[in-house]
């Protein structure tokens, strides 16, 4: 465990005396106080992922946009802004908490397939850096809108460039089967017609390969692709626009270092297209491994097949391993001492799918009312969270130091129906 711990955290997760600690906090402490389920970040962690990235494409000095949907907790937000980063959104309420979150609209760039009309008129009325288009149907509608809001807008074209990636098939989105972006030939006619569209510029190009991606190649693959198909419809771009999808350890396992990432994908575009700017849209690599999911073992259950931790932590809270089959470590809030057995850690709700982790070597002495912790459950974790069965979510704390911030309150019984009276 502890070797994992070093892994994914550089020593911000660790055993004290065989308890585990965020950053200076004993986690028993956290869940006395708090209760539990509960999300725990390390600011700390979030400001060392982010410096990382900085440094490893530091040749490019791209911009790097946050991507919002991986965890759009303000506190975390104001925490990435004062990094000095932009974001990543695609949607208007992901607009909202940008720019309550103190995010300039020049720092801010809008993906997605299903932009609204409000959405877009938002968008524009906030100044953003760019919307990421990925339909010949929405670029007409953002041109539209813009002349009747008297603007001029930037718009990079999405491009689907047909490149694999060993992932999900859920989080593959550069498929040309798949919703995204638009194909090299409709690429080609938009710039071949861009003079059609009076209001906009089109300012470059964005890929976006998927999530979780464990080695560069792909991304190196992808920017061959692009070069070609610059070279051929002689478009210059001032902005290229890399996605993000960069993996981090969700358990012991061989994943290229952010640092290869940074020094091959920076040594191909410093070649291949100089004076062009570079966006990045980091997500997960920034707040996966950065947060944690503690939840209570309420009961010990044995059947002829299984043995079973149930714990009050559900898919409703984590979603993530019932809809991915994705694998998050488990480990114990204190380590007992003794022999393992074999556990699936399953939750509450009425569902078969309802399970954070299966087949895991657990102390055979862990009981009701002991704690586990659910690791790099900070993206996708409380962003995809629901109240299915009637149940409140969780509250979200950070931790800096020794310090403990609350950057959301637990949801109360109520709650679930104050937008219904």
């Amino acid at each position: 465990m502890e070797k994992y711990l070093e892994i994914i955290s550089n020593g911000l997760y660790s055993y004290r005396k065989g308890k585990l600690f965020i950053e200076d906090v004993d986690v028993e402490k956290l869940v006395s106080r708090f209760g539990t389920p509960l999300y725990v970040y390390s600011c700390s962690l979030i400001q060392n992922q982010i410096k990382k990235i900085r440094d490893s494409f530091k040749n490019v000095s791209p911009l790097i946009c946050y991507s919002m949907k991986a965890n759009s907790n303000l506190k975390i937000l104001k925490l990435v802004h004062k990094s000095g980063c932009g974001v990543d959104i695609v949607s208007g309420g992901e607009l909202a908490r940008a720019l309550k979150a103190g995010f300039k609209g020049n720092s801010i760039v809008f993906a997605g397939v299903g932009k609204t009309a409000n959405e877009i008129v938002e968008a524009i009325k906030a100044n953003i850096y760019f919307f990421t288009v990925e339909s010949i149907e929405e670029l007409k509608t953002i041109d539209k809108i813009a002349g009747n809001l008297k603007s001029k807008v930037n718009c990079c074209l999405r491009i689907n460039l047909d490149v694999d990636v060993d992932t999900h098939h859920y989080t593959k989105t550069a498929k040309k089967e798949t919703k995204f972006g638009l194909s090299p030939q409709q690429v080609s006619s938009v710039i071949r017609h861009q003079r059609d569209f009076k209001h906009l510029k089109l300012a470059g190009i964005q890929f976006h390969l998927g999530s979780n991606i464990k080695i560069s190649s792909p991304y190196i693959e992808a920017l061959k692709r692009l070069k070609t198909f610059l070279d051929d419809t002689g478009f210059k771009p001032q902005i290229i626009d890399i996605g993000g999808g960069f993996g981090i350890p969700y358990r012991i396992e061989n994943i290229e270092p952010i640092e290869v990432f940074g020094e091959r994908i920076s040594d191909f575009f410093v070649k291949n297209f100089p004076s062009v700017s570079m966006v990045i849209e980091p997500g997960r690599f920034i707040v996966g491994n950065a947060g944690v999911l503690l939840t209570r073992i309420i009961y010990k259950k044995k059947t002829e097949a299984k043995k079973f931790l149930i714990v009050d932590a559900g898919m409703n809270d984590l979603i993530r391993p019932a809809l991915y089959n994705s694998y998050h470590e488990i480990i114990p809030a204190v380590v007992y001492k003794g022999m393992n057995e074999t556990y699936d850690i399953v939750g509450p709700i009425c569902e078969t799918g309802d399970f954070l982790g299966k087949e895991r070597s657990l102390s055979a002495n862990l009981d009701a009312g002991d704690v586990l912790a659910v690791m790099s459950a900070g993206a996708y974790g409380f962003s995809m969270s629901s109240n299915y069965n009637g149940r409140p979510r969780p509250a979200e704390i950070m931790v800096s130091g020794k310090k403990v911030i609350v950057c959301r309150k637990r949801e109360t019984i109520s709650d679930l129906w104050k937008h219904e009276m």
